[in-house]
């Protein structure tokens, strides 16, 4: 039996290969990642030795990898002899402070360096970056329990880092101290001053705590909304004019399907004259996708700049987010827009399923199904953004830009659907009008030219004048 063709829109099939991946992604790091460290028969303890000597030699990259291996033992060793909680949780910790301290020191040697000329490029932000990004979830989880102030390592001393014993709350304090200067010099990809950007919009209306830091996030997304909002259209009205002609394709279809199974028998075929509609109206079944790739770097460029400028978000407040607030009804509060907030969170999930739901279909047929790929999509964004350490002010920014989305999407569901002409072709040098041939008089094709079946009602009329 031939293959039968998907039937979805060109962007429901980019979409849905993105979700695979992410969705194999994950798959394989669920299936990989518990069984790192089964075949090692050491104990946590030569783990961490083996780490403290990568440590000595500032090869960071080893150490890291260790860790998932380290942590395991430490859990299973653990449970096995009955340990307390806390004191796994202090041993785990341990071992994230000594990689992180690890990551610390090679980082400033490798910054210092490059200053010097002695290599090439700097790896001084990337490194301090990715310590900030593994030790966070640690300050997010502990840094109001004991612990964060008791634990310590042991490391080896190196450069301005002469300490022996480091606790949990130095390493992150002298880690955000050394980091934040490098991410304002950083720039985004090379050439955007992403710091200094974010910096305008939180000057400009004088750097006030509890108002210019979230004003900032509510600016930025008017921009880039304002900048988008072309490509938008287009890809709004990509996906109009594609409900308006789903009645000819379906008509194709059914020229083709088999009775007996319901399947489309000539796949090659159907796909030749579909293609052949699309041509004949002059329409491109991949612009739907341009303006949604178009938008991509635009999008990782706001999200690198706001990652730079995360430090500086601290200092900002939001309404519930504050620095006497800890928890409502169980949940965490973020104390500052530089930490992750979960209640923004499920606010962010809420704007981005209703900001999806908003979004014409191309395909009637498979309107379910594109919902459901769309929402899920929409989840598992939402579910990255619970498990990724995120400033709460970038999550503020992308609720602001799903309530643009939105309304931009409510304003245009407001205009009358678009009408299709046809495209003038050419016959032997000559161009012939296609005027006529659509049932209307201007060579545009009103939205209810196409009867339910999708048989032009043009053609029905000359049907029955036969009979």
């Amino acid at each position: 039996m031939k293959n039968q063709p998907s039937g979805q829109p060109p962007r429901s099939n980019f979409m849905t290969m993105l979700l695979i991946v992410a969705t194999v992604y994950l798959g394989v790091m669920l299936i990989m990642g518990p069984n790192q460290g089964k075949q090692d028969t050491r104990k946590a303890s030569d783990v961490l030795a083996e780490m403290t000597k990568l440590s000595g030699d500032l090869k960071d990259v080893s150490a890291q990898r260790l860790l998932p291996v380290y942590l395991r033992k430490v859990s299973e060793e653990g449970k096995a002899a009955n340990r307390p909680q806390a004191e796994i949780i202090a041993d785990e910790l341990r071992g994230t402070l000594l990689v992180a301290d690890t990551m610390h020191k090679s980082g400033l040697y490798y910054h210092e360096a490059f200053k010097k000329g002695k290599v090439g490029e700097d790896w001084g932000y990337r490194k301090l970056d990715k310590a900030y990004q593994l030790l966070k979830p640690k300050f997010e989880s502990y840094h109001l329990d004991p612990k964060w102030k008791s634990t310590s390592v042991a490391v080896v001393p190196h450069g301005e880092l002469i300490a022996t014993e480091r606790v949990a709350k130095t390493v992150y304090d002298e880690l955000v101290r050394d980091l934040s200067p490098l991410a304002k010099a950083e720039p985004v990809f090379l050439v955007i001053p992403g710091y200094q950007l974010i910096d305008v919009l939180v000057q400009a209306t004088g750097a006030v705590p509890g108002f210019s830091y979230w004003f900032a996030a509510l600016l930025l997304a008017v921009v880039v909304r304002a900048v988008v909002w072309p490509l938008t259209q287009k890809q709004i009205f990509f996906g109009r004019e594609m409900q308006v002609l789903q009645p000819r394709v379906k008509e194709i279809q059914e020229k083709y399907k088999d009775k007996k199974t319901g399947q489309v028998s000539d796949p090659a075929a159907f796909q030749a004259e579909t293609m052949g509609l699309y041509k004949e109206y002059g329409i491109n079944p991949m612009a739907g996708c341009f303006p949604a790739l178009i938008q991509m770097p635009l999008f990782l460029a706001v999200f690198q700049s706001m990652h730079h400028y995360k430090f500086e978000f601290t200092k900002g407040t939001f309404l519930w987010v504050n620095p006497g607030a800890t928890t409502f009804l169980g949940i965490p509060i973020g104390p500052n827009l530089g930490e992750r907030d979960y209640i923004l969170i499920a606010i962010y999930t809420v704007s981005m399923v209703i900001s999806t739901l908003l979004m014409p279909i191309s395909d009637p047929s498979n309107a379910k199904q594109q919902r459901i790929m769309g929402v899920s999509i929409a989840l598992f964004a939402s579910v990255f953004m619970f498990f990724y350490t995120l400033p709460s002010a970038f999550v503020l920014y992308w609720i602001f830009t799903n309530v643009l989305s939105t309304a931009q999407s409510l304003y245009n569901y407001r205009l009358p659907p678009p009408e299709l002409k046809k495209v003038q072709t050419t016959k032997g040098g000559l161009v012939i009008d296609t005027e006529g041939s659509t049932g209307s008089s201007n060579g545009h094709v009103s939205p209810d030219f196409f009867g339910k079946t999708g048989t032009p009602k043009a053609n029905k009329a000359k049907k029955k004048k036969k009979r």
